[in-house]
């Protein structure tokens, strides 16, 4: 099977854009709320350095000493962060699922429905497309509509001349 290289990194906006910004907006008021965490605990050292009389830094200061606010602040954001994701992937895969919910109703019972999405879903352009796509089936095929019988299910076998049974494939 050959792979191809896919030269265009943007290939869809409305699905990609939102993604890619809620990304960049996570990673900046990550950093800014460590780094505002970070001023915060050098303020209050320096201040108790100077209300005391004494040096702000008396000992060597280790590692875990210096990524406590990060680890803090790390632990405090990441579920409103992961929330968020969740939030916004959702209304991608909430489309995805009701366009895989149709498909197997079709396969199922062989009729065609259009696609429903909620307010705020990503994927209106695909259901624009699907509609449109089954409006056109709907013409061709007028026994794909919903509540529409089909002439196979009415006589779905045919007896010919020998006597054997032949099945006509509805769709």
């Amino acid at each position: 099977m050959s792979r191809h290289v896919r030269l265009k990194k943007l290939i869809n906006w409305t699905v990609q854009g939102p993604i890619v910004t809620r990304l960049m907006v996570h990673f900046l008021a990550y950093n800014t709320a460590t780094l505002f965490l970070l001023l915060v605990v050098y303020g209050v050292k320096s201040s108790l350095a100077a209300i005391t009389d004494s040096p702000a830094i008396t000992q060597p200061v280790t590692f875990w000493q210096q990524a406590t606010p990060v680890v803090i602040c790390m632990l405090v954001m990441m579920p409103f962060m992961v929330w968020d994701l969740m939030k916004l992937t959702n209304r991608i895969a909430g489309p995805l699922y009701r366009f895989e919910c149709l498909l197997k109703e079709f396969s199922k019972t062989g009729k065609l429905k259009p696609a429903i999405l909620r307010q705020g879903d990503l994927l209106t352009d695909y259901q624009h497309q699907f509609n449109g796509f089954i409006a056109a089936m709907h013409v061709m095929y007028p026994e794909l509509r919903p509540g529409v019988s089909s002439p196979a299910a009415e006589s779905a076998s045919t007896t010919d001349a020998a006597g054997t049974v032949a099945f006509r494939k509805t769709v």
